[in-house]
């Protein structure tokens, strides 16, 4: 999980630069219309309203947590994360068979979309945060065994985390 937290930040500060600087070209409103769709399904399934408060909690009385409340808010997370990790792994796909001109193309549309889950990604981070500040959600974010539990339950390939 850590590794995934830190990829994704990675990412994202990638992203950030390459929108700031203008060197990507703009992919279109669609692919932005179409993340904003995509986010808005991840709100169906947990909204951003319930991943905020789970966030908060997790600040606030985190420390005080079971293992059993850990697991749960790790799976909740990742479960309104899920449509934002499915994207960057299909634009990780396209980049992998892209020449270079369709790479810059594909970073372009990956800005665009990434600004549609730029809410979830902060709750995300934050929630990185606050498990990485107690001892169980150290032990979580660290656990291999967790991950697969995680990426089975969300219907995700075996390995999906470490692809990413």
């Amino acid at each position: 999980m850590k590794k995934v937290f830190l990829s994704m930040s990675i990412m994202l500060m990638g992203v950030f630069f390459v929108a700031c600087t203008g060197s990507a070209p703009k992919a279109g409103e669609a692919a932005a219309e179409a993340a904003t769709e995509v986010a808005a399904e991840a709100a169906d399934a947990v909204s951003i309203g319930d991943l905020k408060a789970l966030v908060e909690k997790a600040t606030k009385d985190g420390a005080n947590w079971t293992e059993a409340e850990w697991k749960d808010a790790f799976k909740t997370v990742m479960k309104a994360a899920k449509p934002m990790f499915l994207e960057i792994k299909e634009m990780q796909t396209k980049a992998e068979k892209a020449t270079d001109e369709e790479k810059l193309k594909i970073a372009g549309e990956m800005v665009d979309k990434m600004k549609g889950y730029q809410e979830v990604s902060d709750q995300i981070e934050a929630f990185g945060k606050a498990a990485e500040a107690t001892e169980i959600g150290k032990k979580l974010s660290d656990d291999k065994g967790f991950q697969k539990e995680i990426e089975k339950d969300l219907g995700l390939e075996e390995g999906f985390f470490d692809s990413i």
